[in-house]
This record gives C-alpha cells, structure tokens and sequence, in this order.
C-alpha cells in the first residue's frame, strides 16, 4: 500500500437471503502522483470528458477522476463491462451519482485525500459509502456534529478520540448517501444508537433509521464506512485480504 498507486476490487461484496449471487461489488482507487491519475482520463464517457474540461481547481479534478475511475471499476466488475467509456455517471438533482448504462445499476463514491472507493450495487438496494482521513485538526467540528449519546459509546471503545469521532461522521455522511439528502440535512437525525466491536471490525446502528447498519473499519489513516439493509452481510474477510494491511489504527 506504499506504492503511489494501487487499486483493489471486491466482487460479491454483500450477502444474504434474497441477495442472489451478485448484488454488489467495490473498488477502492489511491493515486498520489498526478502523471498516473491524468492517466483515467482515458476512460472518461464523452459527456464526463466535457465537464472535466470544464473543472479549473486541481483540487476538484484530483477528486473528480479518482471518484469517477473507482466508480466505472466497481460499475464494471458487478456488470462486466470491459469498456469504462460504455459507462456514463452523471448527476442528480441534488449531485448524486446517476450511472447511465444499458444495465440497470446504482452506485455511490466517496473520496478523502489521494484515496476514492466505490460500490456499485442492484437498483433493488440501497447503500452508501465514506471515507474521510483521520485528522486531529477536525476534533472540534466533529465534537461539534455529535450527539451525547455519540459521545459516550467511543468512550468505552479502545481507540483514539479522533479515529472513533471520524467513525461516527462517517456512518452519519454512508447512511446521508442511501438517503440522498447530503449535508442538507441535520445530521443528529441519523444519531448512532450502539456500535459494537470485533476483530477490529465496527458495526452501528442508528436510533431513527433501524432498517439500516453500517460496517467500518480502519485503512491506514483513514476510516471507511458502508452502509446497508440490516439484515444484510459485508464479506469483510474479502476486504481485508484484499487491502492486505492491518485493519486497525
């Protein structure tokens, strides 16, 4: 996970009854050099390649073409596409990722830092994936956006303040993204009622949305969030051979 680029796919990324063979699968994209992430432009559909034109902050296109690449990925592998131009990923009213291709299919980016992930999954689902890098500079704004109760549950948890603080965000900003309301909704509604621990694994649970669970775990510095139907399973043990790195802070 050293290199300053890499990229890892999962297929048969959720499980349980009435799932199927295939209902989901994920990619996970880190690009730290600019040379090699100018490189997806090349798998840009016609319309994506217009509006990247368009971008002037490096910022923006970084996020822009890393999001975009782990999306086609995740988009390809659950479809088996060999073309990533085939697929089109416009955007909603409220910029949500639309997937535009002849196969019916949902999916939902995330990107924090040099790191982008996506999961692709069936119109008969609904998920939603974060990730966001651990950083002490955000203590205060994330204290901040957390309930008391919040607060109290990291207290018994073995981690550091600022790892479990990012944890909670994360959960609250996955669950936003199945719901479609972004930022623009108070985030105390999608309060976490309990988040229970094993083998460095985290799954909560919300107060308001009991229909829902996310899973989380550690990436480096990062903390990744998915969130899914409760009921459902997340083959972690995919995820983690697949990183290959210790998930744990």
């Amino acid at each position: 996970m050293t290199s300053p680029s890499w990229e890892m796919t999962v297929e048969h990324l959720m499980s349980g009854e009435g799932t199927g063979s295939n209902v989901a699968s994920l990619c996970f994209f880190s690009c730290s050099e600019e040379e090699q992430l100018l490189k997806t432009t090349e798998f840009l559909h016609v319309e994506e390649w217009q509006y990247y034109r368009s971008l002037h902050f490096e910022r923006r296109i970084r996020s822009y073409l890393a999001g975009r690449y782990a999306a086609k990925k995740a988009i390809a592998l659950y479809k088996n596409e060999d073309d990533l131009r085939q697929i089109l990923i416009a955007r909603g009213i409220f910029n949500q990722p639309l997937v535009v291709h002849s196969q019916n299919a949902q999916v939902s980016i995330t990107h924090s830092g040099h790191l982008a992930a996506a999961v692709a999954f069936s119109e008969k689902f609904l998920m939603g994936i974060d990730i966001e890098q651990i950083c002490e500079g955000n203590r205060e704004v994330l204290q901040d956006q957390a309930t008391a109760r919040e607060l109290s549950l990291i207290q018994s948890l073995p981690y550091s303040a600022d790892s479990m603080l990012t944890l909670v965000w994360t959960a609250k900003e996955a669950l936003s993204k199945v719901l479609k309301t972004g930022l623009s909704t108070p985030f105390a509604i999608f309060e976490l009622k309990q988040i229970n621990l094993k083998d460095d694994v985290f799954v909560s649970y919300y107060e308001n949305f009991y229909q829902y669970e996310t899973t989380s775990f550690m990436l480096d510095s990062f903390v990744c969030s998915i969130t899914y139907p409760k009921g459902m399973r997340l083959n972690m043990k995919a995820i983690k051979k697949g990183l290959n790195i210790p998930i744990q802070i």
